[in-house]
């Protein structure tokens, strides 16, 4: 089945599903509402894509056509249920699941993929033939003597001249003028430049003189402290990430993740006096950080995913590209402030408060 034919097949039925749909409303025999269709059944369009994908047969790209025919299949089958409620599986889940059969799926098809059978392509003719048999290359004419040069012709024209002028010493000459005008310029130019520079020079120990004057021996003495915080830094490739099982005292946190969950709890941590910053980055794997209840704490979360729900203190978002941005009430007046920074790719976000 090419992929044109599959194409327009899919379309058509397409069009006549949309066209009955309608035609029932505009007589009566149903009543539904456009938004809310489209809210529950638009992973069918992913559906219709993988479909297309898995059927349409094309020489140069079939493994790729397969490849996102399923995947497409698999996450339309996905958010259709969610919606429907047939059944409630985290993106996280669902992807930590998908990855693996996804690539066992490629190495089967990679063992038993058909093999090109084309035949190969015939050599191309010679581009030189042999003399026949009635010429012997001995027999070629020899070639024909070069033309004469253009000093020859102007000596048999107007005569050759009595004397040679060498160039090369002429050439010398006129380099040895050159560079006797550029050593001029050169040294004039270089005075110049140090007579400029010997000016920096006393201007600058004027400065610094009246400097000293004016600020007695202390001038420079004095150096800015570096308050910065420790840091501490978590990564996996591939595994679940858990802090806060034990008591410890909290820092400036970087957790980093591939394919896994990450659980922060800083219910047993001992957080500092000031701001202390989190970050944490997943591409598939669900993230949940769980604060303490305090009057004296201030949180403020900065949270974004491509696919997956988020809850986030108390604001909620679910679908694609969410994003939430909140903070717990007189958090500039706390004395203690935790800014934590969430990013997934596919995966949920969940950030509490536990009292």
């Amino acid at each position: 089945m090419k992929r044109r034919f599959t194409s327009q097949i899919l379309g058509g039925l397409i069009l006549i599903g949309l066209g009955a749909m309608f035609l029932l409303r505009q007589m009566g025999y149903t009543d539904f509402n456009i938004g809310s269709l489209f809210a529950d059944y638009w992973p069918v369009i992913l559906i219709v894509m993988g479909v297309q994908n898995v059927l349409s047969t094309n020489d140069h790209g079939k493994g790729s056509s397969l490849f996102w025919g399923f995947f497409y299949l698999a996450l339309g089958v996905f958010f259709l249920g969610r919606n429907l409620d047939w059944f409630y599986v985290s993106a996280g889940d669902f992807f930590k699941l998908l990855i693996p059969v996804m690539l066992i799926g490629g190495g089967l098809y990679v063992i038993f993929k058909p093999r090109n059978h084309t035949p190969p392509v015939p050599p191309s003719p010679p581009t030189f033939y042999p003399p026949g048999p009635e010429k012997s290359s001995l027999d070629v004419e020899p070639p024909k003597p070069l033309e004469s040069t253009l000093d020859e012709q102007f000596e048999q024209k107007f005569g050759k001249p009595e004397g040679k002028r060498d160039w090369n010493e002429y050439l010398q000459k006129d380099d040895e003028d050159e560079d006797e005008d550029n050593g001029h310029i050169r040294s004039s130019a270089d005075s110049r430049w140090q007579e400029k520079h010997e000016r920096h020079e006393r201007r600058r120990q004027e400065r610094q003189e009246r400097h000293a004057r004016r600020h007695g021996e202390w001038h420079g003495r004095f150096d800015d402290g570096d308050d910065s915080k420790e840091t501490t830094h978590r990564s996996a490739f591939i595994g679940d990430v858990h802090m806060g099982k034990d008591h410890f005292q909290l820092k400036n946190t970087n957790i980093s993740q591939f394919i896994g969950d990450t659980v922060l709890d800083l219910t047993n941590a001992q957080i500092p006096y000031g701001e202390t910053k989190i970050n944490i980055s997943a591409f598939v794997g669900d993230i949940k950080v769980y604060v303490p209840e305090d009057m004296n704490l201030g949180v403020k979360v900065n949270s974004s995913s491509f696919i997956g729900d988020m809850q986030v203190l108390e604001q909620s978002r679910s679908g694609f590209m969410s994003s939430v941005q909140c903070k717990t009430p007189y958090y500039k007046e706390a004395g203690k402030k935790v800014r934590i920074n969430v990013s997934a790719f596919i995966g949920d976000i969940k950030i509490k408060t536990v009292g």
